[in-house]
């Protein structure tokens, strides 16, 4: 993970201490923003480069060094969840979660019961470099499959490319069915004088599931962020497709957030639903007479 970011062309600015999913989903999604712990699902050696304690309001994940292994858990993903932990080594990671659902028998003639058997549910992860990169698999109990690979790998106009493909099988017990997912973005991170970073970055996915047809999508992709002050970043992405397997274009989607940094704490907060209203009529906003909430979803980290 450490030679992958060498060779990533991602500068990070120091007003930049932000990080988490919340900043990344504004921003076209965190596979292209390497230095980012939200990295750490798909691509499990990046445990290795964080200290960090955060929250989103509902559960709580602390990653630490300790005498040169990085450890970490996890709590509040799911309500019978028995552990949720990482590991690494400084150069690979791994993390494995496991969740038991105690069976539920009804009495006889119990009219408001639902009978279920107990459930297990699973899921793994590891990860690392590879082939001057990051490399990161993921599986669950469901056989669901997960490889995600990203290097830097100067394509015209791009600078570096990611690979994400998953796969899960057909389940009858369960009525799903399989479904295949393969992408291939080329992007490039850049860093600004002023305490700006831009992405931009061109992709093609596919995805197919049971019987339906396979959808073919040309996606662009272009985001920022940029400190508004010292303590203030404002985010900006923006995404939009062209389905080549005669779907429906369904336009542009624009993600907008905001982060304020606290020194060592930092807090990300989705803004898409409310931007509109805030950017009309700010004062009503700064006065406090806004009669809906700024964010729909936040996130606090603490970094040491």
């Amino acid at each position: 993970m450490k030679n992958v970011k060498k060779l990533l062309i991602f500068a990070a600015i120091s007003t930049f201490v932000f990080a988490s999913g919340t900043r990344t989903d504004a921003l076209g999604g965190s596979g292209f923003w390497a230095d980012d712990y939200s990295n750490i699902s798909a691509f499990p050696a990046a445990v290795n480069d964080h200290n960090v304690a955060y929250t989103t309001g509902d559960n709580f994940t602390t990653i630490f060094d300790h005498n040169g292994t990085t450890w970490g858990f996890a709590g509040g993903r799911d309500d019978n969840e028995v552990v949720n932990m990482y590991w690494g080594n400084g150069t690979m990671g791994a993390n494995f979660g496991l969740a038991m659902e105690a069976e539920v028998t009804c009495e006889d003639g119990a009219t408001d019961c639902m009978a279920a058997d107990a459930v297990t549910s699973y899921d793994i992860g590891f990860g690392m470099p590879l082939a001057g990169g990051d490399f990161g698999f993921t599986y669950d109990d469901s056989g669901t499959i997960g490889i995600n690979m990203r290097r830097a790998q100067s394509v015209w106009l791009w600078e570096n490319m990611l690979i994400n493909v998953g796969m899960t099988p057909e389940d009858t017990d369960t009525d799903t069915e399989s479904s295949t997912a393969f992408s291939v973005d080329c992007y490039t991170n850049r860093s600004y004088d002023g305490g700006t970073n831009g992405l931009f970055a061109l992709g093609f996915h596919y995805s197919a599931m049971g019987e339906d047809d396979a959808v073919m999508d040309l996606v662009w992709t272009f985001a920022v962020e940029s400190a508004m002050t010292d303590w203030g970043t404002l985010r900006v992405g923006y995404s939009t497709a062209h389905d080549f397997g005669g779907g429906t274009n369904e336009g542009g989607d624009l993600s907008v957030g905001l982060g304020f940094n606290y020194g060592s704490f930092s807090l990300d907060m989705d803004i898409s639903n409310s931007y509109n209203s805030l950017l009309n009529d700010p004062v009503k906003w700064a006065a406090g007479r806004n009669d809906t909430a700024l964010s729909t979803s936040w996130t606090i980290s603490y970094n040491w």
